[in-house]
């Protein structure tokens, strides 16, 4: 149960960190670099959030599959290697 409430409680801010990665990074094609990028943050910023990676990544998943289907991020053109 401290689980589900821990991940609960760091759902404002894990939207608000995935906003500002997609508005500093619009390119699209970068998924899983992004992903690297949120989860270092929270680790930077978190204590727990190594302990809890496994859940709070299905958490930023679902979010920005959400955001994606209702248009919320606009999209760049995609990254260049």
């Amino acid at each position: 149960m401290k689980t589900i409430l821990a991940i609960l409680g760091l759902i404002p801010q894990l939207i608000k960190i995935i906003v500002a990665v997609e508005e500093a990074f619009p390119q699209s094609g970068v998924g899983p670099e992004k992903l690297g990028l949120i989860k270092t943050i929270l680790a930077e910023t978190y204590s727990l959030a190594s302990d809890l990676w496994a859940p709070i990544e299905k958490v930023v998943n679902a979010v920005v599959l959400f955001a994606n289907k209702i248009g919320a991020f606009k999209k760049d053109t995609p990254a260049v290697e």
